[in-house]
């Protein structure tokens, strides 16, 4: 019956009922099937939108996006990057390739930029004496490329689909995206050699001229970029920032908009959102079902008969999102795929913030992509040209772009270049699966770390104490030591941003042979693999600047202990007790009132390290410094 209201469901699909209710009857009829309430629905739509409060950015971002684009924004920005880089050969072809990533970033949809930059580019490109086919190629093609950098509203949605930290996503496309834009602009620049297209001369004085007509608008990128990356400005902040600065601007002291012609901007800025809000929300039960039924789990079982390589994977991953790039919108696509691709995608050890660049980048693609790629036909509509001449106007620039792809797939620190590296500091656990035994071991600040292993089966283990000793870092070697002084030395790795700990035993080294006492009493001798993968027990894992602070610092007036749960507890000389929160942005430390509603901040300190047993907590305020020493315990 489930399989019979299935096929049901596809054939109501492809008449053409809106997503969101197919999404919606897929949800009720598979929850119904499993004997769960139709209700269940309605309570993974809301248990969703209560625990992701980041979704209030999506409408703000696209509404900053479509007051700049009602505005004469587009046209100062074209006339600025002409004068800055229309000199070069193939000028125009670069302008166009930069103006159209730009205004992509702010309004998200890809046909929006199309239509209305297109109209004036294409023209111009033809006035140049570009190839009409070039042209017709490079003005669809562009109308995608802004898609990777931030706030792209696609980077936004992917974070949350997929639970991704969305500010580590806005640093994660800047090198991808500029790598796309060079690749087509280099190629910009041959066929403007080989045409022999005119050339401008560069004119210093009208670059300062038009740069100066953009002067409220070009600090606000290098804003967002700087505010996220330095840790200055949360997300959170980050678009209602944006917003209000765009809203000043445009409406206040360039008066572009008038006050009149605001109720038509927010309501077609609110029009997509609606939608795609609508689509998300449906989704996500849809989402939960595969997740409890573990499909993504039952998936990667079957493919890890056939494909054991990572790379393997990737290969047959953007053949897969290529095709649905050219299938379904890249809205729809992040919300349907993403769930299932995710998991998978965790099991081969890819990082989720570089799945997430992979997965846009083919996006962007599957967008030229024949036969149904969406520019091929927006584009076949606004120059009105049939989309088969659209369809050999675009070949050359996807084969040019999948070539930025493979860069971007096989080369991850291109997505990680920005982003910290992860601590090795965490809880980590490990079960062997042949012999039951679980191994935790927790990696604190400073080289202490607490070990516990024990027979899973066997309860009253969990009552056993932790074994403390002291570890060392070495390149990526990892150097265990009791206090008896048995050593254990492995290689380690660590994967998926933090998530997973690689642990390989050295060749030559016999040592690691664990005596475990079982339920029964009994000794048991367990060999565990050569490659063991911890998976880390926190739910947030640690950056490197925020693992360096867990454990108990001391001077003579106090004693603060750093949680790993981002909570401190100061203990005073008076035998007085205070807990706070603590949240670690790059060099600062910001205390946070953990009684307040707001979770107020109450003290922004500047961390500095001389070593790693010293701590310098610098106020911001009143520049007073406090040392402290970490403790042995």
């Amino acid at each position: 019956m489930n399989i019979f209201f299935n096929i049901l469901i596809i054939l109501i699909a492809v008449a053409g009922a809106p997503l969101f209710a197919v999404l919606g009857l897929f949800s009720i009829f598979n929850f119904h099937f499993i004997g769960e309430s139709v209700l269940t629905v309605a309570q993974e739509i809301s248990s969703q939108f209560v625990s992701m409060p980041l979704l209030a950015s999506i409408p703000l971002f696209t509404f900053a996006g479509y007051m700049l684009a009602s505005g004469t924004f587009s046209q100062r920005l074209i006339r600025f990057v002409k004068n800055l880089v229309g000199w070069l050969p193939g000028g125009l072809a670069i302008v166009t390739l930069i103006v159209c990533a730009f205004f992509t970033v702010f309004t998200g949809a890809s046909g929006v930029t199309i239509i209305a930059l297109g109209g004036f580019l294409y023209p111009a490109l033809l006035k140049e004496k570009y190839d009409e086919r070039f042209s017709l190629g490079l003005v669809t093609t562009s109308g995608s490329l802004g898609l990777l950098f931030p706030p792209s509203l696609p980077l936004i949605l992917y974070g949350v689909v997929s639970s991704a930290n969305i500010d580590q996503m806005f640093v994660a496309g800047i090198i991808p995206g500029i790598v796309l834009i060079l690749i087509l602009s280099i190629y910009s620049m041959a066929v403007g050699i080989a045409d022999g297209v005119e050339r401008t001369k560069f004119n210093c004085k009208e670059l300062l001229k038009s740069a100066w007509d953009l002067k409220w608008e070009i600090p606000l990128p290098i804003l967002l970029v700087a505010g996220v990356y330095t840790g200055n400005l949360a997300l959170s902040d980050a678009a209602p920032f944006t917003v209000a600065y765009v809203f000043i601007v445009e409406v206040l002291i360039l008066k572009e908009i008038k006050w009149s012609e605001m109720p038509e901007v927010i309501k077609r800025s609110m029009v997509i959102i609606g939608a795609i809000l609508l689509i998300m929300s449906i989704s996500f039960a849809g989402s939960n079902y595969i997740i409890y039924n573990e499909v993504p789990q039952k998936i990667f079982e079957m493919m890890q008969q056939v494909i054991t390589s990572k790379y393997v994977f990737l290969i047959l991953l953007n053949i897969f999102l290529l095709i649905v790039g050219c299938i379904m919108d890249i809205f729809t696509a992040l919300m349907i795929i993403v769930p299932l691709v995710a998991p998978i995608a965790y099991e081969y050890n890819i990082d989720l913030i570089h799945l997430g660049i992979i997965f846009l980048a083919n996006l962007e693609i599957g967008y030229l992509t024949p036969p149904v790629g969406m520019n091929l036909f927006i584009s076949s509509m606004r120059f009105k040209k049939p989309v088969i001449k659209l369809y050999g106007a675009s070949v050359r620039f996807v084969g040019l772009l999948i070539v930025a792809l493979v860069l971007i797939t096989y080369i991850p620190w291109l997505s990680t270049w920005f982003i910290e590296k992860p601590s090795i500091v965490g809880k980590w656990e490990y079960t062997n699966e042949v012999s039951g035994i679980k191994d935790e071991l927790i990696l604190k600040a400073g080289g202490k770390y607490l070990r516990k292993q024990y027979s899973a089966d066997d309860f009253m283990a969990l009552l056993q104490p932790y074994v403390s000793g002291n570890y060392k870092i070495e390149g990526n070697t990892l150097l265990l030591e009791d206090v008896n002084s048995n050593q254990e030395k492995y290689e380690f790795e660590i994967y998926n941003n933090g998530k997973r700990l690689l642990i390989r035993t050295k060749e030559e080294d016999d040592t690691d042979i664990l005596e475990i006492i079982n339920a029964d009493g009994d000794f048991i001798t367990v060999e565990p693999e050569k490659h063991r993968f911890y998976e880390n027990k926190l739910s947030q894992p640690l950056s490197e600047n925020q693992g360096k602070l867990v454990g108990m610092w001391y001077n003579s007036e106090k004693t603060v202990n750093f949680e790993f749960d981002n909570t401190i507890i100061v203990n005073y000389a008076d035998d007085s007790q205070k807990s706070y929160l603590y949240e670690v942005r790059k060099n600062h430390i910001l205390i946070k009132d953990s009684e307040s509603e707001n979770f107020d901040i109450l003290f922004d300190f500047i961390v500095k390290y001389p070593n790693p047993r010293k701590l310098i907590l610098i106020d911001g305020k009143t520049k007073e410094q406090q040392e402290f020493t970490l403790s042995s315990e």
